[in-house]
């Protein structure tokens, strides 16, 4: 019997001994009163069939078999043909028995038939060209009631065309997660080019003014030029919204929209500077709100009926989150002034009356009557900002006055890998709102910064999640963007989110394994197991490697110019901390083990050769990275000994400066070599922002190259008498 291997973890698997032979003569067949999920489920199986053998089975309502053919039924009504029974009435839920002859796919409602297929997909083994399925009984269904992922509003979404939305549904629901949260509006700081990272994914017909145009330059080792990419989002020029909800509804996934206003909301406040809120001199900040201008919940109003009745209400989407996070001052907000801290909180002689607090609940809940009113069931918004004030049980208090809490739910988010953390009044102390009666939902991080460098998450799904059903939570939410590279994170999702049962992540990692790399699972372990010990969120190493790259110097700082220098900043950091050198040979050596050990894999061997390359870019954007930093290093030392020695032995001080100037080609080889494979192993929506991530460290190589080959021909022409300082600031 060979090993059965399920994502997510299936509640309990009876083998009956034996297997049987899926041949021509097995009729896929659903009932005639089948729901679309189910006709679903029948037609994909029929699918995966023909994709592992080229094997073609009839897809045939149930009237048109009898009682002597082979057949795989599927759907609800045939669960009265099983031999077991489910202790549940979860909808979710579904049996699946493999006999000889007869095969039954059903669910308590139409989804857990649709999920039984998934299960069904997995399982099936192709053997000398033929498909052998063990003899078992499945029973199953999810502890967490919604399981998804939520796709913010930021570069990468906001290039996915109407095939990658589909793509990531199709993921997920393979993966049984129902619930895809889209963040359709959203603002944060000045990042680059003193703009102001906003993002608006979906046209608003009643407010033209709002849109967020990007231009994004970078290097594109592929055409061998610098490529400058203006766009809108394309969701927002093709408006494929509907198209999306309409789609993940034949998927059993639920799409969302989720609507950003206060602490995340600069693009409405600037193009209506009438409701924004004001400085102490009544001057518009173009960050936050005046709360006590009527005009500003007519704005927001008009903008939620616009997305409800557009989008929501024809579909049958009954969800709306409001998110209303990190309403709190910060630095970024004045292309004008960077440095400038702006607050949300208006200063008008109305507002300054009232507490922030009050001003904050009161807005939430006229935001929450108002979307009620619009038959939204389900309103969710963060915690953060609640528990920031203080504020949590006379939210709740509000809630059951306005007899509106059975309607809003709080989604608790968190990153980290503390246990402890979780004990704070950030998070009710451990109670995520359970004793006063709100509903929960738990948000760990699926896999963001997808421009940056690779995240292992597990540690914070696994924590999360373990924590969320302790205390009952009815959903888990992994904050996202989606790309291949986070495949382990999802993964891990969608297990410990459907099935809770004592299991660790050690064997998790293997399942994860084998069910990916197949027989080269021990070889991809090793990998894996290298990787994650430099991407770890939490660990030693992550926190120095992710010092490494770019991003975090995006960000203006109270005490550096803007633009910031980089790598000139990591340099000088490097420079200054003792043992950096040995640090990053270590860190080298593990990304080199991960990459070696991953190419070494036969792709004709694996479940999945798109998520392999993914790994292998990764373990090779940390290797690559890394290793530029300690040729960097080596090309100064090798310029300063030029320097120093130039008076005494100019031929060998002159060798120092070709060295020098060797290692910085070979910096840049190393770069262009990661940043082709980045472009060849990417998504089309990942690449703009990756590649630009990755072009700021190419410009300085080329920059500095260019810099010492001419300090270089000034020495030989004599025109200069001994080497300068550097002007590139890395001294």
């Amino acid at each position: 019997m060979s090993e059965i291997i399920v994502f997510p973890e299936p509640k309990e698997i009876l083998f009956k001994g034996g297997d049987v032979i899926l041949d021509r003569e097995y009729k896929v067949v659903y009932d005639d009163n089948a729901d679309q999920l189910e006709i679903e489920a029948a037609t994909n199986i029929a699918k995966k069939i023909e994709e592992l053998t080229g094997c073609s089975l009839q897809v045939l309502n149930c009237h048109k078999v009898s009682e002597k053919h082979k057949v795989i039924l599927v759907g609800s009504s045939f669960k009265k043909f099983t031999t077991a029974s489910l202790e549940t009435d979860n909808p979710e839920g579904y049996i699946l028995e493999v006999s000889d002859g007869k095969i039954i796919l059903a669910g308590n409602a139409p989804p857990g038939t649709f999920y039984a297929g998934e299960t069904f997909k997995q399982i099936l083994q192709v053997k000398k060209g033929e498909i052998v399925i063990p003899k078992v009984v499945v029973k199953d269904w999810p502890d967490f009631k919604y399981r998804g992922l939520y796709i913010e509003s930021k570069w990468g979404p906001d290039l996915m065309t109407l095939d990658d939305w589909k793509e990531l549904i199709d993921f997920m629901a393979s993966l049984k997660l129902n619930f895809l949260d889209i963040g359709v509006y959203g603002c944060w700081v000045i990042q680059y080019e003193n703009q102001i990272t906003e993002f608006l994914l979906i046209p608003l017909k009643n407010h033209p003014r709002l849109k967020t145009p990007k231009t994004i330059s970078y290097y594109s080792p592929k055409r061998g030029a610098w490529v400058k990419l203006s766009y809108l989002p394309k969701m927002f020029e093709e408006d494929f919204l509907s198209e999306i909800i309409a789609y993940g509804k034949k998927r059993n996934v639920i799409v969302r929209t989720a609507f950003n206003s206060l602490g995340h909301n600069t693009l409405i406040p600037r193009e209506y500077p009438e409701i924004s809120a004001l400085d102490e001199d009544g001057n518009p900040t173009n960050y936050g709100f005046c709360l006590t201008n009527p005009n500003t919940l007519k704005v927001m109003f008009s903008i939620y009926d616009e997305i409800i009745d557009r989008y929501l209400e024809p579909n049958d989407i009954s969800f709306f989150h409001i998110q209303l996070d990190e309403v709190y001052a910060v630095r970024g907000i004045d292309p004008k002034n960077p440095k400038k801290v702006v607050d949300p909180w208006c200063k008008c002689i109305k507002c300054a009356k009232e507490s922030r607090e009050d001003l904050f609940l009161d807005y939430v809940i006229k935001i929450i009557k108002h979307l009620s009113s619009k038959g939204i069931n389900r309103i969710c918004l963060w915690n953060d900002q609640i528990t920031r004030m203080n504020i949590l049980d006379r939210f709740a208090e509000r809630l059951k006055e306005e007899s509106l809490i059975d309607k809003v739910t709080i989604e608790w988010w968190y990153y980290g890998v503390d246990e402890k953390y979780l004990e704070t009044p950030r998070f009710d102390f451990g109670y995520f709102g359970s004793k006063i009666g709100l509903t929960r939902w738990v948000v760990p991080m699926g896999g963001y910064y997808f421009w940056w460098m690779y995240q292992s998450l597990l540690k914070n799904i696994h924590l999360m999640l373990k924590k969320g059903f302790e205390r009952g939570a009815e959903g888990a939410l992994a904050y996202s963007t989606f790309d291949y590279s986070f495949c382990k994170n999802y993964f891990c999702l969608a297990d410990f989110s459907w099935n809770q049962s004592e299991r660790g992540l050690d064997r998790f990692d293997v399942k994860y394994a084998k069910f990916i790399f197949k027989d080269e699972y021990e070889r991809a372990l090793k990998a894996l197991r290298s990787l994650e010990e430099i991407s770890s969120v939490g660990s030693e190493a992550y926190s120095f490697l992710s010092s490494l790259f770019h991003y975090p110097y995006s960000y203006v700082h109270p005490e550096k110019d803007y633009p910031r220098l980089y790598p000139q900043e990591v340099i000088e950091n490097l420079r200054r901390r003792a043992n950096a050198i040995e640090d990053l040979r270590k860190y080298h050596e593990a990304a080199k083990i991960a990459l070696e050990a991953f190419q070494l894999i036969d792709e004709a061997k694996i479940a999945s050769p798109i998520i392999l390359d993914h790994y292998k870019v990764e373990s090779e954007r940390y290797k690559s990275t890394i290793e530029v930093f300690m040729v960097i290093l080596e090309a100064i030392e090798k310029y300063e000994m030029a320097r120093k020695m130039y008076a005494q032995d100019r031929e060998k001080a002159m060798g120092a400066i070709n060295d020098a100037i060797n290692n910085i080609e070979l910096a840049i080889r190393l770069q262009k070599i990661l940043m082709l494979n980045v472009e060849k192993t990417k998504a089309a929506y990942l690449i703009p922002q990756t590649l630009r991530e990755l072009s700021f460290m190419l410009t300085f190589l080329l920059n500095l190259r260019d810099e010492l080959s001419k300090i270089r021909e000034k020495c030989v022409s004599g025109e200069i008498h001994e080497p300068p300082k550097l002007s590139l600031n890395i001294e």
